[in-house]
């Protein structure tokens, strides 16, 4: 056998890959592993970082030489070299020694390099255009419906360089809110859209790093830009956007030369005239400036940039995945519902616009509205949109063929109605662009039973739909807000599908910004709708989110750094507890049951009392990882006195409070309450087969199979029926297709996850493309495929496939931090297969399920073993072989 082990692969730091732009001090590097040999692992690794290639190619970490670390952590190690210099391009790479004490040859080289790193190193002026005239459009968002929303125009800006040398390279570090895109010579620099990530900006505001080397001539050299509204000036006292920006050239001969905005710069009206996340955008050609971004232009009639405010938050690093353009959609289809009125379908409801292509007269306007639904009649059903006028105008300039695409607005549609267009459009004459942050797909799924391939799917574009650097919850109203009760209940699901360390880690800053003094948090973050105090559900998001970034990546730097905060969001609902030691306040709770927005059948405060449980519980978890000792001792007590109260109060032990003549349960009449007391071993012992069966009640003879749920019972109810052996029951819920149920979603029209369960066409709570109650995503990769985290960041992992009857086949893959994880079933009628992978530098139990194939013969990798020495475990009232293994690939099977 071979015994070749690989240079390590995927480096990251601060989970990205060569990122441009680090302020982080302390980054933490990862790395992937490779070995020919099955049951391998890391038993130390070498890291070396340098600031020169000389020294990389060397093996020289003159920056950091970690030497040779006993260890097998191949994830979050935290830099411990020298202090990190601003504006720094530094090179490193890694090697390890396996279990045999072989060290590996090294990695490639990656690289990262820091920003700006704080205020002192910004010599760069906010500036802007106060003359921009406004305009006061009819409207305002969900909040504000009649306010009317006050947008200015889109801003030029523009200035000329020379550089000085042979250039060796040149970075640009610019932030312009709401939104700006740069040029340099007449080119878009890089493919980022929507910049920067939205924040609260009068705490915080980002701003990204480019490579702009590729774009800079010997000689004559221009720079643009071109600003937008968003949330900005949506938001923040309706003020105009601004600019701020700093272009590093660095020569071959060591020097460097600095390039800010100031008042030097000019300005000019742009083409755009009108912008906003909920209006659309207005853009008239016939103003084009032709070479406004390019060297040599005649701007004597361009007015100068005024130096203005700053906006008041810190400059910080983007450091997360960009908003970008992930796809282009054809439209599948083209109808003429009227005359003149085109309405175009996508097959698709997403995020993002269109790109259209027209000729025709100078002045001729192009309308496209945007929509989720059509009426009966074929036309645009804009009710979903409520005051959001989701409407891009193009004006032509009259000069051929023309192509048009928004900069700053975004809108979720599928359907397109286009007006005005100048002859008859073709299929072709629009394309979808759909966009949203980038996050890296890292999971993958699919089983038998095709409409649970197809809810799989809707989630997955529901999921992206509603990550626009920072997880919304729905695309396509006057909305579009942080809610943190969507957020926390989809971290799990997100975390099976998508890389969201970067994105979440940005988030949890989102939340640090918005909490007050006394510790309360908004139900909406960034506190663009400022609700305070959080409903405990949706204040929970602080710890849940960052439990969640630990459960799949191992990371507990955030811990550290959020810790004191997670502490005062507890302690403030301590704080706010009744006579018998419960929270009892709340907004929402269990939100959106079938056929109700509000909690229905059931106490609304429960949800409260619960995640004040659920808080203080993982607070002490999290206080032991950060050897808080007293604090975890504290919490943990806290935790045991709010389940005795949560009992008292809602456990009917003899015919209780709420529920009189039912025993042993937490409602006659709600699968949530019942779900609820279910978790984290809430309910009394021994009473837990008691409360189990009323649920399966509730669901098999009160709803014939089907959700009663809103959006909190509904993520933790398939995996409590699978924890107490009614597999059966969970996969016949999620395969039903009449109301209420995701394939009656599905068989309606749906390609996303709706709002409510009910399909609604009019005005007001009727999204159609919500992510809140994706989290039954998560299944699909814990119960039907079977992978699960048994240690955190998957270092350790159970492979324990759930098989209900009626499903054949599943399969699904995870690329964990340590590398993909995959576990593919399939059932015979006299055998069932089982092939796993493990990552090396992990391990795994694998449990086997025995089925209803008795007397067979057990094999793992071709060769059969000795069912009577294997170790039989009992789960969910089922049998399984347990195989204890290491990493490499795997094959078991069990026949007759």
């Amino acid at each position: 056998m071979s015994t070749n082990l690989y240079a390590p692969m995927d480096l990251r730091c601060d989970y990205m890959a060569d990122f441009l732009g680090i302020d982080n001090t302390k980054p933490i590097f990862s790395w992937g592993l490779k070995h020919d040999q099955p049951n391998q692992s890391q038993t130390a690794y070498r890291l070396i970082v340098a600031d020169n290639i000389e020294a990389i190619n060397n093996d020289e970490g003159n920056i950091w030489d970690s030497g040779l670390v006993p260890s097998d952590n191949s994830t979050c190690v935290v830099y411990g070299g020298a202090p990190l210099k601003p504006y720094t391009q530094y090179f490193w790479k890694a090697c390890w020694q396996d279990k045999n004490r072989q060290i590996s040859p090294y990695s490639q080289i990656a690289t990262f390099e820091t920003g700006l790193m704080g205020d002192a190193n910004w010599q760069a002026k906010w500036i802007g255009d106060k003359s921009r005239q406004q305009v006061v459009l009819p409207g305002g968002d969900g909040m504000n419906a009649g306010k009317g929303f006050v947008l200015y125009m889109g801003s030029l800006f523009r200035k000329e360089f020379k550089p000085k040398g042979k250039i060796a390279r040149a970075r640009a570090y610019i932030s312009g809110i709401g939104y700006y895109e740069l040029r340099i010579n007449g080119q878009k620099v890089g493919d980022r859209v929507l910049e920067p990530g939205q924040t609260d900006y009068k705490k915080t505001v980002l701003y990204s790093t480019y490579d702009i080397t590729p774009y800079i001539n010997d000689g004559a050299n221009a720079i643009g830009v071109i600003l937008g509204n968003g949330r900005y000036v949506k938001d923040y006292g309706y003020d105009f956007p601004r600019l701020i920006a700093q272009m590093h050239i660095y020569y071959q001969d060591g020097s460097m030369d600095v390039i800010t905005t100031d008042e030097t710069w000019k300005t000019h009206a742009s083409p755009i005239r009108e912008n906003g996340i909920y209006y659309g955008e207005t853009y008239d050609a016939r103003m084009e400036i032709e070479g406004w971004d390019m060297p040599g232009l005649n701007d004597a009639d361009w007015a100068g940039a005024e130096k203005v405010a700053a906006p008041g938050g810190k400059l910080i690093s983007q450091a997360m995945p960009p908003i970008k353009i992930t796809k282009t959609f054809p439209a599948v289809k083209l109808t003429n519902p009227k005359p003149g009125v085109y309405i175009y379908d996508f097959g698709q409801n997403f995020t993002g616009w269109v790109r259209l292509k027209a000729e025709g007269p100078a002045g001729t306007q192009v309308k496209l509205k945007f929509s989720e639904l059509l009426y009966d009649d074929g036309t645009l059903n804009t009710n979903v949109n409520r005051n959001a006028e989701a409407t891009d105008t193009y004006i032509l300039k009259g000069e051929g063929i023309e192509e048009y695409e928004p900069r700053f607005t975004y809108h979720g549609f599928r359907f397109v109605e286009m007006t005005g267009y100048p002859g008859t459009p073709s299929l072709d004459t629009l394309e979808g662009r759909f966009i949203h942050t980038a996050v890296e797909p890292k999971g993958s799924f699919e089983c038998s039973n095709q409409l649970i391939n197809n809810i799989h799917k809707n989630i997955i574009y529901g999921q992206l739909s509603n990550i626009m650097s920072i997880p919304t919850d729905c695309p396509q109203r006057d909305e579009r807000m942080g809610w943190m009760g969507d957020a926390q209940l989809v971290a799990e699901e997100a975390g099976y599908n998508f890389d969201m360390a970067a994105f979440w880690k940005k988030y949890l800053n989102d939340i640090k910004d918005c909490q007050k003094e006394d510790g309360s948090l908004s139900d909406v973050v960034p506190a663009y709708w400022p609700i305070y105090p959080a409903d405990p559900a949706w204040g929970t998001a602080y710890i849940s989110i960052a439990w969640e970034l630990y459960k799949f990546y191992g990371d507990t730097t955030v811990f550290e750094e959020h810790y004191d905060n997670m502490k005062r969001w507890v302690d403030f609902l301590t704080a706010h507890t009744d006579e018998i030691g419960l929270v009892n306040y709340y907004h929402y709770g269990e939100w959106c049951a079938p056929g109700s927005v509000p909690p229905k059948n059931m106490p609304w405060e429960i949800t409260s009392a619960f995640y004040y449980y659920h808080d203080a519980l993982v607070l002490s978890e999290i206080a032991k990882l950060l050897g808080e000792n007293e604090d975890a001792d504290n919490y943990a007590r806290l935790a045991a006195e709010i389940k005795s109260a949560f009992n008292k109060k809602f456990f009917n032990e003899k015919g209780g409070t709420f529920f009189a003549n039912e025993s042993n349960n937490y409602s006659s009449t709600s699968q949530t309450c019942n779900v609820l007391g279910l978790q984290y071993n809430l309910a009394p012992e021994g009473t837990e087969q008691d409360v189990i069966n009323k649920l399966i009640k509730l669901i098999v003879v009160d709803a014939d199979y089907h959700f009663d749920t809103g959006i909190i019972g509904t993520k933790y109810i398939l995996d409590t029926l699978d924890e107490y052996g009614y597999k059966d029951v969970a996969y016949k819920m999620m395969t039903q297709q009449d109301y209420p149920s995701f394939g009656y979603m599905i068989r309606e029209g749906g390609t996303t996850i709706w709002e409510r369960w009910e399909k609604l066409t009019n005005k007001g709570m009727n999204s159609h493309n919500h992510i809140m109650f994706g989290t039954v995503d998560a299944w699909f990769y814990k119960a039907l495929a079977g992978i699960l985290p048994d240690s955190s960041g998957f270092k350790k992992i159970t492979i324990k496939p759930v098989v209900p009857e009626g499903l054949n086949y599943a399969s699904a893959t995870v690329k964990s931090i340590y590398g993909a994880i995959s576990s593919r079933w399939q059932r015979y009628d006299s055998s069932f297969k089982l092939e796993v992978e493990i990552p090396v530098n992990t391990a795994a139990c694998v449990m086997l399920p025995k089925l209803d194939i008795e007397g067979g013969t057990v094999a793992m990798n071709g060769r059969a073993v000795d069912a009577d020495a294997l170790d039989i475990r009992h789960d969910n009232n089922e049998e399984y072989y347990a195989f204890e293994i290491g990493s490499g690939c795997y094959a078991f099977e069990i026949k007759r």
